[in-house]
């Protein structure tokens, strides 16, 4: 057992203060002065006004600008011939104030098509606006392609933005609004001012030709907060509509995170997408007026920043999951808010799918959340894992310590930044919770792990009020499992008790034993749906009368004649136990199904196959697009030491996707195989395909196998039920074998990636 660390307060003061004194090299921005002349198409006129200090005595310092420089000063002092590569500071002592004055010009960058023409500086026909970072771009962050800077995640400054429009436009930046004048030839000016440390990449410039704004106020636990909304040519109305849930969000994420520190909300659309720029968040046009949820959590996603990367910032993109997955995870915060419990249990939940059973491989790997390359910063499993983790977090820690952790984060390290070591030291600290291994298995480690839970008894019921419970392990998409980390179980009683537990995982096997006040009926592994693990689950209250409940993230729909409530886990790892005769392969996913009802509740069940459509991906591996599809069986087990067999079904659907449905489902085992296509039961005669002799076969006699191939294969020998009895790997033609087998009839399986070959024997 490894020993715990004893964490202390005084560490934690340290890491937050300490990042940007190890990773901003040389020197300090502390205030940007912007002049930006907008009045005219690309080039523009720009002139900044740095004040910096040195970390250290440096003959040079070196700024970033997507354009020309005509001039600098520094120190008040004209530097000849100046490149924005080498501005001398000989002379200038470590710590002492010092300012450089850069006249230049911009020249409007946006990142390539292989960008997806996302970040930088866009000049439209009737609209200018800077995204803040860009998808391929390296370093990813682009405040210089507005202004000369530092352009990077740590270096935080503050900013007072003079801009110039063009004649007949308004401009909406970031921060407060401190005037705005018009002069006779039609062109603006107006001065905004960021007072708290912002890094580059959140400073928002924007014009437009004709801004509408609404101005109101958001009422919040801290204080009110003035909300602007800008747009062009929108219905008022629909925008106020789009916008009416920062009622209820913005206290809402008060009282999980803490205060509101920026003091203004703003929304600016932009034509190309949405940025947590602070006080004027771009957001993609059509989102200004979109009461759908995409639209609604993109809204609150962006405000989630306002905590979840605007104030607490990763150190460096390697730890981008600590910004868009906390503000992905605002998202469900704010579901909650509006919609209650379980919506965003529900909305976490087909997330938690997705990320599942596509993210891998969108993002050509299952990835680590720390340190992530450079070219998947902002991938899915930068923004959809990462959100996991935190709703992990929550459940682990639960939510009164979890959100006073965050909110004690959100105070100490305001303005400055984290990366995960220092996260999950600080958490650690916060909560007494010693959340190294944690952190090993789902920041820094790749995948998910899945729980087979049982009892000792081994016939799938919990028998006495002390329950001896026997769990399995398996990685799904990983290379290490999970250690000395709780996982929820919830025991129901036969009359609707029920009393959660929570079990340490302790590697691929192992049994712990839990003391109940009743006597459990049965269990379902994360009913509260708590932790991130390699399932999705769901219940359906059945009232009969064959009414259709579904559970989409755990692709199930379920119907029965009485009655019935039925408790759903669909696990993402593969199923336990030998496949059954005629099972050329097993899906790479099972259900479970608990509760406790009768055959005469006459529960029909329809579990989901696609190989393509709507949920691409969900069978990836197990059945490809060559693959007939009228092979796909289901198959089911009452117990995990019972033998699996074949149901009988019908097909809903197509060769892309459908349903298998079965009728009389009982509580148990359920997954998808692929069979001989002439085979409907285990009892079927098949056609002899391998040579065994003798055969029959007398007790203690050898057994050789014959087969058309000179690879070694594998022997496997089930019995009239379809239970395996005997197996032997590496096994060449001709090979004599001993298999212990009482006197019967027997089919014996003879595989290897070439061939897939079935016998009957017969035991005298």
């Amino acid at each position: 057992m490894r020993l715990k660390r004893l964490w202390t307060a005084a560490l934690i003061l340290l890491c937050c203060n300490t990042i940007k004194a190890q990773t901003a090299d040389s020197v300090d921005v502390l205030d940007y002065d912007l002049r930006l002349d907008l009045s005219q198409e690309a080039p523009f006129g720009g002139d900044a006004t740095l004040t910096l200090k040195l970390l250290r005595p440096c003959a040079t310092i070196a700024l970033r600008l997507y354009g020309t420089l005509d001039s600098a000063e520094v120190d008040g002092v004209r530097v000849e011939d100046a490149s924005l590569a080498a501005l001398p500071t000989a002379g200038i002592a470590a710590g002492r104030e010092f300012t450089i004055r850069l006249w230049y010009k911009g020249r409007g960058y946006v990142e390539p098509a292989s960008g997806n023409e996302w970040g930088g500086f866009h000049f439209d026909r009737t609209m200018s606006y800077n995204l803040g970072v860009g998808f391929s771009t390296d370093p990813h962050c682009l405040g210089r392609a507005v202004f000369p800077c530092r352009d990077n995640f740590h270096d935080k400054a503050t900013y007072t933005l003079r801009v110039k429009t063009k004649a007949g436009w308004s401009a909406e930046c970031g921060g407060m609004l401190q005037g705005r004048t018009v002069a006779e030839d039609g062109t603006e000016e107006s001065v905004w001012r960021i007072a708290q440390p912002t890094p580059t990449y959140l400073v928002s410039v924007s014009q437009a030709q004709g801004y509408t704004r609404i101005h109101d106020t958001i009422a919040s636990l801290h204080g009110d907060y003035p909300l602007t909304l800008g747009y062009q040519n929108r219905d008022s109305i629909r925008v106020r509509d789009a916008f009416a849930q920062l009622d209820s969000v913005v206290p809402q994420f008060e009282r999980c995170f803490g205060p509101y520190r920026w003091g203004r909300i703003g929304y600016i659309a932009t034509r190309k997408g949405s940025m947590e720029h602070v006080n004027n968040i771009a957001l993609a046009t059509g989102f200004m007026t979109s009461t759908e949820e995409h639209a609604q959590s993109t809204i609150a996603h962006e405000l989630g920043h306002a905590w979840f990367g605007n104030l607490v910032t990763c150190a460096t993109e390697a730890d981008m999951w600590i910004n868009e997955g906390g503000a992905s995870f605002t998202s469900e915060v704010a579901m909650e808010s509006v919609k209650g419990r379980a919506a965003s249990d529900d909305y976490y939940q087909r997330n938690l799918e997705s990320v599942i059973r596509t993210t891998h491989l969108t993002d050509g790997a299952y990835r680590p959340l720390s340190p992530m390359p450079h070219s998947h910063t902002y991938g899915s499993t930068t923004y959809n894992k990462g959100w996991m983790v935190w709703h992990s977090l929550r459940g682990y820690l639960g939510e009164e310590r979890f959100y006073a952790a965050l909110q004690r984060l959100m105070e100490r390290c305001a303005y400055g930044n984290i990366d995960s070591y220092g996260l999950r030291d600080s958490l650690s600290a916060y909560t007494g919770e010693d959340l190294t291994d944690f952190f090993d298995f789902h920041v820094f480690g790749r995948g998910f792990a899945d729980f087979y839970v049982t009892n000792t008894s081994g016939d799938g019921a919990c028998l006495t009020n002390s329950v001896d419970l026997t769990v399995r392990q398996q990685s799904v998409g990983g290379d290490a499992l999970m250690q000395s980390t709780r996982v929820p179980v919830t025991f129901f009683s036969e009359t609707g008790d029920t009393a959660k537990r929570w079990f340490t995982a302790e590697g691929e096997s192992f049994e712990t034993v839990m003391r109940l006040p009743f006597t459990p009926a049965f269990y379902v592994l994360d009913y509260d749906k708590e932790i991130s693990d390699a399932a999705t689950v769901g219940e359906a209250h059945l009232t009969g009368g064959n009414t259709t409940s579904r559970i989409n993230h755990a692709h199930i729909a379920l119907s029965a004649g009485a009655v019935a409530d039925v408790y759903v886990e669909h696990h993402w790892g593969s199923p336990y136990g030998e496949r059954p005769y005629g099972a050329q392969r097993m899906a790479q996913r099972y259900w479970l199904l608990r509760g406790v009802w009768g055959k005469e509740a006459a529960v029909q069940g329809r579990f989901r196959y696609a190989r393509n459509g709507t949920y691409t991906q969900l069978d990836h591996g197990f059945l490809p697009l060559a693959s007939d599809v009228d092979s796909l069986a289901l198959l089911y087990r009452s117990a995990p030491n019972s033998p699996w067999q074949l149901l009988s079904l019908t097909r809903e659907g197509n060769a892309t996707e459908g349903f298998l449905v079965a009728d009389s489902l009982l509580p148990g085992e359920y997954t998808l195989a692929v069979v001989d296509s002439v085979r409907i039961g285990i009892e079927d005669a098949i056609p002899v395909e391998a040579n065994l002799f003798p055969n029959p076969l007398k007790q203690g006699q050898a057994l050789a196998v014959e087969v058309p191939t000179e690879a070694p294969f594998t022997v496997a020998i089930f019995d009239a039920e379809g239970r395996a009895v005997w197996r032997k790997e590496g096994v060449v033609s001709g090979q004599k074998l001993l298999p212990s087998l009482e006197s019967g009839n027997y089919i014996v399986r003879i595989e290897n990636k070439f061939l897939s070959l079935h016998s009957k024997l017969i035991v005298l």
